[in-house]
């Protein structure tokens, strides 16, 4: 048997390496406890954005990560093939361009890239999600219950990590279903990219992709509305409605636009990570964090030259 994975990325590795600052190092910042960012410092894509059993299922009441690496890493996978390909293309000026059933797997996965970030889910109470699955499953079943049984179920209503469990199969299981409106809405929406010429740069958030109203819903429903994924630190991924066919398959973004995205990252996200150090010192309000970059050198943890 393989051994179950346990840490799981909601912005996976293959999109953290478009954004690295040096060797697999990227700018972090995190939001403490005050809700205000904590001073950056350069931290390693396998600890960056991950949680620990965060798409763990219960499968036959014992832990799994069938979602993680089935699910997941499914898209990881598609994703680690694809973003290359991308920034070539758009490092040359060259549009990347998708047809019939790959253009229905970005879309889909751009949808994916939106669901699976813990900000998605944030108002989720996992414990009193699983408490409501007991507490259900009781009143439905109980008369077909043993005795045994029946107080087995009623023992978890004692364990909080019991439910929590439970809670978060279920906030798993509903996330990745797949929805008949959203597939239908998909359809309508065609592949842009934008692209920064100046110095400016487009930061990476465990948001990971941002839905844009244009002065109405950010929901799917709105014909304006647009989702956006930053791909790397100067190009963007956009979903959009090319309606009579008058957006360009690449529009270059002015400098105020890119520090409005960013701004609104940030503002949305509980973590933001960048290549650029002054970017994320910037949009996390306070400088890097000296002392612990110091103490990671001192550790070997950081090349000297940082």
């Amino acid at each position: 048997m393989s051994r179950r994975s346990k840490e799981h990325h909601y912005v996976p590795k293959v999109l953290q390496r478009q954004f690295l600052a040096d060797g697999d190092f990227i700018w972090y910042s995190a939001r403490d406890q005050s809700g205000s960012y904590c001073a950056p410092y350069p931290k390693h894509i396998d600890k960056c954005f991950v949680r620990r059993n965060y798409y763990t299922i219960l499968a036959r009441m014992m832990p799994s990560d069938i979602v993680e690496k089935n699910y997941y890493g499914d898209i990881d996978n598609y994703l680690g093939g694809v973003l290359p390909e991308i920034s070539r293309a758009l490092e040359q000026d060259r549009v990347p361009t998708f047809h019939g059933g790959a253009l229905n797997s970005i879309r889909r996965v751009v949808i994916e890239m939106t669901k699976r970030t813990p900000e998605y889910a944030s108002k989720i109470d996992e414990e009193a999600v699983g408490q409501r699955v007991v507490e259900d499953t009781l009143a439905d079943l109980c008369d077909d219950m043993s005795d045994e049984e029946r107080q087995s179920m009623q023992d978890v209503l004692h364990q909080p990590d019991r439910l929590k469990e439970l809670g978060r199969t279920v906030r798993v299981r509903s996330i990745i279903q797949h929805s008949d409106e959203v597939n239908d809405a998909l359809r309508g929406l065609s592949v842009h990219w934008t692209k920064i010429t100046t110095h400016h740069s487009y930061i990476l958030s465990s948001l990971t992709t941002y839905r844009i109203g244009n002065g109405g819903s950010n929901g799917l429903s709105n014909p304006d509305a647009e989702i956006w994924m930053p791909v790397s630190p100067k190009h963007a991924l956009v979903l959009a409605r090319n309606i009579e066919g008058r957006l360009p398959p690449i529009v270059v973004d002015p400098p105020h636009h890119v520090r409005q995205v960013n701004e609104h990252a940030a503002r949305h996200s509980n973590e933001i990570a960048s290549h650029s150090r002054k970017l994320i010192e910037s949009l996390a309000g306070r400088g890097a964090d000296t002392n612990r970059i110091e103490k990671m050198k001192g550790a070997g943890v950081l090349p000297s030259h940082w």
